[in-house]
């Protein structure tokens, strides 16, 4: 059984599979096996593929026939097929440095409690290129718990998957359902089935290459307000299902109506009536703060 098992998704991203999949296959850890999943690409993505055919580390090539629509279908069926005892998600646009996977392993081991381990990332362009280095992404290990109540109530604070390794045994089987149904905040109902059983390290090396580009997923989902239409839902699972205290509740509730404020979505007062009534509290609260900043 290899150690790591390593998913990979791809939906049209020809032009940067060859480096992507070069960039898994020169890890320094070698105990991995790769899986590939093509969601019925238009390019020429299934000749970049071919091209690896006599790589002993990749089990398994499968393309789908109609495109899923969700990079999250294409996650689940992963997941199943995986022999590994750790799971990388790979996105199939992004980039690792070659310590990536070594780093992460040794973290595994150093702390055994740790369930999902994540590094800091480069953000790059098409062609490469930094372009954004996250000033915010100190090394820390903490339980999901307390990630719960801050920066996981914000979003998906793990903004980009090619970044983690998680213990297979971990996921949050039971939302998956769910997850596939999502478009864009997939992963953030994701990490927080993690959060709520395990503990989280994130490593402030740079070993991971974050892509940003006009056909990436989440900057369209982005731009069609997906972050609060899917958002919504899952911050109000979150408020559900975990104890928060008012204040705690009321910050996380005013974080995001700030971001909707300063949003230029048409359907605002639709995304506030899906939140609970002290969302209109602090709406008008955000409302006032930006009218001053303008001042």
């Amino acid at each position: 059984m290899p150690e790591v098992s390593v998913i990979l998704p791809n939906f049209n991203h020809a032009k940067y599979l060859k480096s992507r999949i070069e960039s898994i296959l020169t890890q320094s850890f070698q105990d991995f096996e790769l899986l590939i999943f093509d969601d019925a690409s238009t390019d020429e993505s299934l000749e970049v593929i071919k091209g690896f055919s006599d790589s002993p580390k990749i089990k398994l090539v499968e393309s789908n026939q109609e495109n899923s629509g969700s990079t999250f279908i294409q996650w689940s069926k992963g997941f199943e097929k995986a022999d590994g005892k750790y799971i990388w998600i790979a996105e199939s646009d992004d980039l690792a440095d070659p310590r990536f996977l070594e780093t992460h392993l040794n973290i595994f081991k150093e702390n055994p409690k740790v369930g999902l381990s994540f590094s800091a990332s480069s953000w790059i362009d098409e062609n490469g290129e930094i372009i954004h280095q996250p000033e915010h992404e100190n090394s820390f290990i903490k339980p999901g718990s307390e990630l719960l109540k801050n920066e996981l109530g914000k979003g998906t604070f793990i903004y980009n998957a090619s970044s983690c390794v998680f213990k297979k045994e971990l996921i949050p089987w039971e939302k998956l359902d769910q997850m596939m149904k999502y478009k864009y905040c997939g992963d953030w109902l994701f990490w927080i089935g993690f959060a709520e059983k395990t503990v989280f390290s994130r490593d402030s090396k740079r070993l991971n290459m974050f892509r940003r580009h006009n056909q990436n997923v989440s900057f369209k989902s982005e731009t069609e307000g997906l972050q609060f239409s899917e958002g919504f839902q899952v911050l109000g699972y979150l408020l559900e299902k975990h104890e928060f205290t008012f204040t705690e509740k009321f910050k996380l509730l005013f974080h995001w109506t700030l971001k909707l404020h300063k949003s230029h979505s048409n359907n605002k007062r639709q995304f506030l009536a899906a939140l609970p009534f002290l969302a209109r509290w602090a709406y008008a609260l955000s409302s006032v703060l930006v009218l001053l900043k303008l001042r």
